[in-house]
This record gives structure tokens, C-alpha cells and sequence, in this order.
């Protein structure tokens, strides 16, 4: 197994090499180069990711063809966007799946792309800052209450319009701008002044039913805030707030229409900062409650106020985009054009657009009722939806980091390994990559198991996020942390079966997945009454039995792709490393809050706690690293080089 640093992942040179080469030394050349940026992981909980990103030009197996369903746009798609998502944090939501700079010739230049990926890369890093603000404030203001949860229910259709389908990196995003960069300028005005029209009248017709019939949306989303004590109250502020959010709807299609535009131009920063505004306007419409009603707990007249407070910057943030995304589309020259309605059905280019947008749609249908499955039980739970969403946020956050860092930078190497049936060199570089993916995630797992209490008191606990609050939601930390290495592994996975063209059976395996974490959610909940926290390790089971599924189907088809008896080695030496780490973490941070005095300030209480985790933290990853260092393990080695190319970037 190589032990030389991944190049292309660190974002280095990429240099041609022979089709057999190891995953370490494997490269394209500059010309065509791709720098694939995501948020990666999925804003939106749930047992299932996102439709994956696709693959540049995968060819089937033989002799299964590629049905039209399996087609995937080439550009790659990115989990859970950054609506104000408050049960589904991700940081604050995806960023542009492709950057480009040309040279004047027209070509890649390589000077180029390094400078964009570099500017979105900070664009990503300030939105996944914001991202985790917004939920501070939130949680400071309304800490696991009556506002929280009914903002957590009342955001669910507001937030599939605008993260899933009309998000950056969403299925409209990407068909909208793959065919623009693919026609001239004429007729891209043409298509985006036709798409314009029948966005905003689908906007129109779901915002005006939305409006109309929002208590029976909450009431069919959420039956168990009618049975609960504060029940009625939470489906009234979630109804309102519904209500309230409805112009998310319609400004979600027309901006994403605007931002793919620029997207197709090469233009993919203002895209990858526009999450940022909503969570601007959310932290800013708490502060405004603040200062109105004080920093006290919201009372049962003001919970209602509070509500409105939380929607209205949604939707604010929502018509500050669409105000921007219109301001850069005058600049970018497409303005008004003239078109009959006739004009309208017979477009061969609107046809092609629409084939795009409808399979991935129904793809993210699929995501989203796994997500409505753990919503709807938690509806039953006081305070669950609010705190599953806190929890979340701290495990997708460093998760959809390492994705984007080392699963999405890996799509072309498969794709070419499959073109060039390179099934050796396949199975070599898919256990190098889970190995890899291991490596880098189980230190932070580790750490978050045994410091979740301390890491969500630092995190939130001020106002009126109490400790009790905190307690609950620790918990929920520690469910969701288990399942994270089986996350990231399903990602890789998932890039292999859609590079083979085996798009069916991951949507079968999609579907029995949702249909089992549902049957898990309502065991935990009716016969083991495990509650919120039964409900987090149903996803993580469920995760986990999706990833033995997965290989099991792809050693299957690729006889001896993932060869466990080889891996058997390498995956105790972790298990062992990891176990060193937890016992090196725990001991660490207890030795150091006994060793700091004791002090007053509840300022200084916190910096002593936040310095006591860090170096915890860096202890476990010291015990983590120890041992691999000692059996020379490969991973390691390749770990380490792509975290320090990325630090010189």
C-alpha cells in the first residue's frame, strides 16, 4: 500500500501517471484539472446522504448499461445546504462544486485555480464560522424550548426548497449551471429568462398552499406536538413561523437560478458566501429579541414573539440573496428577453435542463424523508428536535470537512480506474481510502465521546441554555458520534457505486434504509423507551448496516474489492490506537481541570475549560499517533502530508 502523500488531495500538482498506479501517485494533467470544494456533509440529519456527487464521465460495467436514471450531472453535490436548518446544522451549508479560472487562451490555468479554490475555500471557512454562531445564538435565546422546537418543524418545507433543491450544489444549482456553460451567450439568456418564468410560478402556487394550509403541513409533520403538555403552543408558533417563511419558497428557486448563472461564468464566491447571509440575518433577528425582551428564558407571551423574531431573519436572509444574486445578474449581461409561451414547451435546451433537475430532485426527495422520519418521532419528545439539531451540527460539521478534503478530490481517480478497468488498482486505492478516512476521523470521534459534556458547555451553555440542556444534548453528541466513521466510509462507497453505473442498487439500498431507521425510531420510542437518544442511534445504526450493505454488494459485483481478511489487520491497529486515544483524552482533561485554580469568573471557568479541552484533545491525538508511528502504518503517512500541503495552502 503506498505510503507517499496524495497530491491531489493536499490540492497539488496533478501529473499524468501510468492507469495501475497506486492512489498515492495517481494524478491527472493540469489541463484538466478540476478543484472539487464542498461543504460535504449533509445539513440535513438523517440516515442516508445526499445524492452524491457525480462522476466526470463514468463508463458501466460490462455488459450492464447505464439506464438514464444512473446519469449523474458532472457536477458534484454536496450535503445538506445552509437554510436556517436548526434540526439539521452542517455548519452553514454547502459551497460551489467546481471552481474554475481560465487563462486567456481559454484553458485551465493552474495559477488560476489555485487563487479560486483558494477564495472559496475562505468563503467556506466563514460560512461554516457563521454556521455555528447562528446556532449559538439560537440556543442561547431559546435553548431546547417551545421556539427552538417549533422552529425545528416549521423549517422542514422551507428547507427543502432552499437547501436541498434550491441550495448551492442543490439538483437545480447543478443542472442550471452545467447546461449554461455548455451553450452560447444567447442562448443562455433564452433558457434563463424561461426558467425564471417557471420557477416563480411553481414559487407562487407552493407558496400560496403553504400559506393556506401551514397547521395541517405541521400538524402531518409533527402529530406529536398535539399530544404533548406544551404542545398546542409549539404547533402554534410553528404554524406561524410556517407562515412567516413562505417567501423562502419563492426567493429559493429564483436565486438558485441567479446563482447558477454565475456559477456557469466561473464566477462561484458569491454563491459560496450566500449561506452566510442567512445566518447573518437569523443572529441579528436574536439579538433584536435580546435587546426587546431580555436575556431572560422566553415566556409563554413572548415565545410566540420569539418565533416571528427567528422566521422573519430567514426570511430576510433569504430576500437579501435574491436581491444580490439579481444585482450580479444585470452585471453579467442577461437581461429581459422576448419569448412566446410556445417557445416555452418546444425548447430542446429547457427539455435537456428539466431531464437534469428531475432525477436528482426525486433523489433529495428521498434524503428528506429520511430526515421527516427521525422529525416526526421526535415530535413526541419535549425539547428532541431542538437538541438532535444541536448534536448534529457538532458531528457534520468536522465530517463534511474531511469529506470534501478526501472523498471528493478522489472522484476522477475512480472514474478513471473504472473506465480503464483497473479493478487491481481499484481495490488497492478504495482500502487506502477507507484507511485514510479512518485515520483522520477516529481521533475526533474519540475526542467527542469522551468530552461531550465539556464541549457542549463551552459551545452553548449561556442564557437560557442551562445545564440541563446541556446534558441532554451531550448525550445526543455521543449517539451521533458513533456513526461517524461509517459516514464518511458510506461516502466513499457511494462515489464507487455511482462510478460503476450501480445508481439502482443504491437507491434500493436507500430506501430500506429509510424503512428500517423508521422502524428502529419507533422501537426506540414505543417499546425500549430510549427517547431522543434512541432516535441518534438509529441513525448510527442504520448508517452502519448501510455501510456493510454497500460492501457487501460491492464485493459482489467486484469480486475481492474489499478484502477483509486484508484489512482485518490494519482495522484492530486502529481499534487499539483509538481505544489509547479515548483513555489518553479522558485522563488528560481530568489531570488539567485539577491542576488549574479555582476561579470566580465564569469567563475565566470557560477559557479554562476550552484551554482543558484542546489539550486533551492533542494528547488522545498523540495516543492515536503513537502506535500507528510505531507499525509504520501507510495511512499515517498519507495523513500527515495532506494535512501539512493544505496548511501551506
Amino acid at each position: 500500500m503506498a505510503s507517499a502523500g496524495l497530491s491531489p488531495l493536499a490540492g497539488g500538482e496533478l501529473l499524468p501517471q501510468p492507469p495501475g498506479a497506486p492512489l498515492s501517485l495517481l494524478g491527472v494533467p493540469a489541463r484538466r484539472a478540476v478543484v472539487v470544494l464542498s461543504a460535504g456533509g449533509h445539513p440535513c440529519r438523517g440516515i442516508l446522504p445526499l445524492s452524491p456527487p457525480a462522476i466526470p464521465a463514468p463508463l458501466p460495467l460490462p455488459p450492464p448499461v447505464r439506464s438514464a436514471r444512473s446519469r449523474r450531472p458532472q457536477l458534484p453535490k454536496a450535503s445538506a445546504g445552509d437554510f436556517p436548518e436548526g434540526a439539521r446544522g452542517g455548519g452553514a451549508g454547502p459551497v460551489p462544486a467546481i471552481s474554475s479560472a481560465h487563462s486567456d487562451g481559454g484553458e485551465l490555468s493552474s495559477d488560476g485555480l489555485m487563487k479560486s479554490a483558494g477564495l472559496v475555500g475562505a468563503a467556506t471557512v466563514a460560512s461554516k464560522i457563521l454556521g455555528l454562531l447562528r446556532e449559538v445564538a439560537v440556543a442561547s435565546v431559546f435553548g431546547v424550548g417551545p421556539v427552538a422546537t417549533a422552529f425545528n418543524h416549521a423549517t422542514v418545507l422551507p428547507r427543502f426548497c432552499s437547501s436541498f433543491l434550491g441550495g448551492v450544489n442543490g439538483p437545480i444549482h447543478v443542472a442550471v449551471a452545467t447546461t449554461l456553460s455548455k451553450l452560447p451567450k444567447g442562448r443562455r439568456k433564452q433558457l434563463i429568462q424561461k426558467m425564471h418564468v417557471i420557477v416563480f410560478l411553481v414559487g407562487v402556487v407552493v407558496s400560496a398552499v403553504t400559506f393556506l394550509f401551514a397547521e395541517t403541513i405541521i400538524h402531518m409533520s409533527a402529530p406529536g406536538l398535539w399530544v404533548l403538555a406544551e404542545g398546542r403552543l409549539i404547533g402554534e408558533i410553528a404554524s406561524t413561523q410556517l407562515k412567516v417563511m413562505t417567501p423562502c419558497i419563492l426567493f429559493s428557486g429564483l436565486n438558485v437560478l441567479g446563482f447558477g448563472c454565475l456559477s456557469a461564468e466561473g464566477d462561484n464566491i458569491i454563491p459560496s458566501l450566500s449561506p452566510s447571509i442567512t445566518s447573518i440575518a437569523i443572529i441579528i433577528s436574536c439579538i433584536l429579541y435580546i435587546v426587546m425582551h431580555g436575556p431572560n428564558a422566553p415566556s409563554l407571551g413572548s415565545a410566540l414573539s420569539g418565533g416571528i423574531f427567528v422566521s422573519c431573519g430567514a426570511s430576510m436572509g433569504s430576500l437579501i440573496q435574491w436581491i444580490i444574486q439579481v444585482i450580479m445578474h444585470e452585471r453579467t449581461g442577461y437581461g429581459s428577453a422576448s419569448f412566446t409561451w410556445e417557445d416555452i414547451v418546444f425548447d430542446c435546451d429547457l427539455h435537456a435542463l428539466f431531464s437534469l433537475i428531475i432525477p436528482s430532485i426525486l433523489s433529495s426527495g428521498l434524503v428528506q424523508i429520511a430526515s421527516l422520519t427521525d422529525l416526526y418521532f421526535s415530535s413526541f419528545i419535549p425539547g428532541a428536535a431542538a437538541g438532535l439539531s444541536y448534536a448534529h451540527l457538532m458531528v457534520m460539521a468536522p465530517l463534511g470537512i474531511l469529506s470534501s478534503t478526501i472523498v471528493l478530490p478522489l472522484l476522477p481517480f475512480i472514474s478513471r480506474l473504472v473506465q480503464a478497468s483497473s479493478w487491481t488498482s481499484l481495490k488497492d486505492n478504495l482500502q487506502e481510502g477507507i484507511l485514510l478516512c479512518l485515520v483522520m476521523v477516529l481521533p475526533i470521534t474519540s475526542t467527542i465521546c469522551m468530552l461531550a459534556g465539556p464541549v457542549i458547555r463551552v459551545v452553548f451553555q449561556r442564557l437560557t441554555f442551562d445545564s440541563a440542556a446541556s446534558s441532554f444534548v451531550s448525550s445526543l453528541l455521543l449517539c451521533y458520534s458513533v456513526g461517524s466513521p461509517f459516514f464518511i466510509i458510506r461516502e466513499l462507497l457511494v462515489v464507487v457505486f455511482y462510478a460503476l453505473g450501480l445508481g439502482q442498487q443504491l437507491l434500493l439500498v436507500n430506501l430500506v434504509a429509510i424503512l428500517l431507521n423508521a422502524l428502529l425510531d419507533w422501537l426506540s420510542i414505543s417499546t425500549f423507551g430510549l427517547g431522543a437518544q434512541g432516535l441518534a442511534l438509529s441513525t448510527s445504526c442504520v448508517t452502519a448496516m448501510s455501510v456493510l450493505t454497500l460492501s457487501y454488494l460491492l464485493s459482489k459485483k467486484l469480486r475481492g474489492v474489499i478484502d477483509l481478511m486484508e484489512l482485518s489487520g490494519p482495522l484492530c491497529l486502529l481499534l487499539a490506537s483509538c481505544t489509547l486515544s479515548c483513555f489518553t483524552t479522558c485522563v488528560a482533561h481530568k489531570m488539567l481541570l485539577h491542576a488549574f485554580p479555582v476561579v470566580s469568573s465564569l469567563r475565566l471557568r470557560r477559557l479554562q475549560e476550552l484551554l482543558a479541552i484542546m489539550l486533551a484533545g492533542i494528547s488522545g491525538l498523540c495516543g492515536f499517533c503513537i502506535p500507528l508511528e510505531v507499525f509504520h502504518f501507510p495511512a499515517l503517512k498519507t495523513a500527515k502530508k495532506l494535512l501539512w500541503r493544505l496548511i501551506k495552502r
